[in-house]
């Protein structure tokens, strides 16, 4: 019996000390921040931090700063991390969490990430979990030298307020502007949806400020229309323009901006085929007369202007002698004959008055829907240079192109005869 009453004192013996060894290695252990001392102003001396440290066990970690009146600054918020052998390390830039100081006052952007002001500070890394409780370690860092000087951003403006891109050249484009008061590493404007999804918009090739250098910055927005992008859906959207600087500091600043009939605008002549009133010849100062339909395919109405379908003109005039100059985003039908000193002469709006809608007096084609457009032309004069000539129609967005479905449509071998 006494062997083994001894066995039994050793296995509780050695129970104990392992027992003892378990619990005598902590939550969170070898911690360093190395530099004692950093200066964070982008000139790549001592500008970072080193923080170190062992996780024995899971738990969450945070990272704070605190300043001699106690003001406590986020580095990082308690974030969960699980136990690991090899050490958990991180850089810190000097930049925390945003706050305001007094001196602030009333500035119009919100500070998102902000550089220590020179002084010497308490670091504190804090461990949590539920068998372990709260583990803090702390030590202290010295800023000195800091670049405290913000990326703001003023005089940030979004106009106009609501637009329509859709190509029919009526607020089809938003202007944004801000002005920067220090050269910045990255200045981004974009529009957030509701999925959270960014629309990047790029800044305006004819700006005069250099990329990311203090000054006026204009941005130039189309809903990515013009590379050939579906806009984003009608409704109110917000536009942020974010600032940050080489040390890391970061501002934001933001609008709203509403889109209304938003849609790419695609038109096409039907089955690409007119109805024309000869097949080959016709007599000096007769009508050569045409029909053909319109179909609006796309999910946004399409403007038109006049003369009005049904019109007649004389060989010799054309839209701008019928008091109608070429609009940009506006559609209309067209005829061109080989013989035309300009590119298509003879236009007509893409419809009669009630086959379109108006929308803020103007007149739409609207989505889905199809328009009979006819119209003609006398002919007064032959030119020797070419008779017989190809004439044909067209859909033409002025201003915008002439889509190659849309061009040299159902040609017409014409000959002019005098009688």
């Amino acid at each position: 019996m006494k062997w083994v009453r001894l066995l039994f004192a050793l296995l509780i013996s050695s129970g104990l000390l392992l027992l003892a060894a378990c619990q005598e290695e902590p939550l969170i252990e070898n911690v360093s921040v190395a530099p004692e001392t950093i200066s964070p102003n982008a000139d790549g001396r001592d500008d970072l931090a080193n923080i170190s440290f062992k996780l024995n066990r899971n738990a969450n970690v945070a990272l704070y700063f605190y300043d001699d009146t106690g003001m406590r600054y986020v580095f990082r918020s308690p974030t969960p991390l699980s136990l690991n052998d090899e050490p958990y390390t991180v850089l810190f830039p000097g930049v925390v969490d945003g706050f305001t100081l007094p001196d602030d006052g009333d500035v119009p952007y919100a500070i998102e990430r902000r550089v220590l002001p020179d002084g010497m500070y308490t670091w504190e890394i804090v461990a949590e979990n539920e068998t372990d409780g709260e583990v803090k370690v702390t030590g202290t860092l010295k800023v000195e030298n800091a670049d405290t000087q913000l990326p703001g951003i003023t005089g940030f403006s979004v106009y106009p307020k609501e637009f329509s891109p859709n190509q029919d050249g009526l607020n089809d484009r938003v202007r944004i502007n801000a002005f920067l008061e220090k050269d910045v590493e990255e200045l981004q404007v974009y529009m957030l949806d509701e999925e959270g999804v960014r629309h990047h918009i790029a800044e305006d090739q004819q700006s005069e400020t250099p990329l990311n250098e203090a000054g006026f910055h204009t941005f130039d927005y189309d809903g990515g229309i013009d590379a050939g992008a579906e806009p984003p859906p009608d409704g109110t959207y917000t536009v942020y323009a974010e600032a940050r600087d080489l040390v890391g500091q970061r501002t934001k600043v933001s609008d709203t901006l509403t889109l209304v009939n938003a849609g790419r605008p695609l038109a096409y002549i039907l089955n690409a085929e007119v109805e024309w009133s000869t097949e080959t010849t016709m007599q000096l100062n007769e009508t050569l007369y045409f029909t053909l339909t319109v179909e609006n395919d796309g999910n946004t109405p399409i403007r038109t202007s006049g003369p009005a379908a049904g019109a007649v003109y004389e060989s010799d005039q054309n839209y701008a002698t019928l008091g109608e100059t070429i609009q940009a985003g506006v559609f209309r039908v067209g005829i061109h004959c080989e013989n035309a000193t300009i590119n298509y002469p003879w236009r007509w709006a893409i419809g009669k008055e009630e086959d379109l809608v108006e929308i803020d007096d103007q007149l739409y084609l609207p989505p889905d829907e199809r328009a009979v457009v006819s119209g003609g032309i006398r002919f007064v004069n032959v030119s020797d240079a070419r008779n017989p000539q190809y004439c044909w129609a067209g859909l033409i967005h002025e201003d915008v192109e002439i889509a190659p479905v849309n061009n040299n449509v159902d040609p017409l071998f014409l000959r002019i005869v005098e009688p």
